[in-house]
């Protein structure tokens, strides 16, 4: 069966993660190629980046995290059940991005003094601004070889590596901590009381006109099927058969 993939953070953390997460994304998409076209969307994507590491503490979430994850990897060791190569290659992981940040500097630090994304930056708050034509050092910068400008991205987003690969590993921990499990909507609608919980994770039918509107907080969540087919937001209310993931 084909499934429409959803997910909806319980908690602040969380949603800082994926925010950061698709931000990354879109980086790595638009980096292949940054061309007079397109370069809106690179910038864009990086200066919004900075501006959210700015404004939270991710490098201390994750390694506070990331440590949770390790404890609880520990209770399995000599496990009869557990595949413990395996195991030894997950911890192994997990203890180098961990050393990585801690000992690393803040996140994207070299960017915020670079002199080119710094012009750009600032141009970027004003509408319009981001004109590469209001932007000599941009203009050239955009005329350079495609090969020189892959050069130069490659060069930047480097200097996330140490946050996409931690903010990587949490997620797939977070992620694949629990399985899906399949329920039905009745009359469109779904509630839910858990021990805090940190994401929801759903699975729609791709073949069913609906999409999930979430509500809620660690301890307890509404979600409720909308009709998508619709020119407004119509509640839909018929019985939904779905998949979801609880993940703490």
């Amino acid at each position: 069966m084909t499934w429409k993939a959803y997910e909806h953070p319980l908690e602040e953390r969380v949603r800082v993660y994926l925010r950061i997460e698709a931000l990354l994304d879109q980086l790595n998409h638009a980096a292949k190629q940054v061309s007079s076209e397109n370069y809106p969307l690179f910038f864009g994507g990086l200066f919004n980046l900075l501006d959210l590491l700015d404004r939270t503490d991710t490098r201390a979430d994750l390694i506070k995290d990331l440590e949770r994850r390790e404890s609880k990897l520990m209770a399995y060791f000599n496990h009869p059940a557990v595949d413990q190569r395996r195991l030894q290659d997950i911890h192994g992981e997990l203890r180098s991005v961990l050393q990585a940040l801690c000992e690393g500097h803040k996140f994207g630090y070299t960017l915020r003094d670079h002199r080119l994304l710094g012009n750009v930056r600032q141009r970027m708050g004003i509408m319009g601004g981001q004109c590469h034509h209001e932007l000599p050092d941009l203009q050239f910068w955009l005329q350079k070889p495609a090969v020189d400008r892959v050069t130069d991205t490659r060069a930047w987003l480097e200097q996330l590596t140490v946050l996409r690969d931690a903010l990587s590993m949490e997620m797939t921990m977070l992620r694949e901590q629990t399985e899906f499990k399949d329920l039905v909507a009745e009359n469109g609608s779904w509630q839910g009381n858990e021990e805090k919980l940190s994401l929801l994770r759903l699975r729609i039918p791709a073949e069913l006109a609906v999409y999930p509107l979430i509500s809620g907080h660690r301890q307890r969540y509404n979600i409720r099927f909308m009709q998508a087919d619709n020119a407004e937001r119509v509640a839909h209310s018929g019985p939904v058969p779905f998949q979801l993931a609880r993940c703490i």
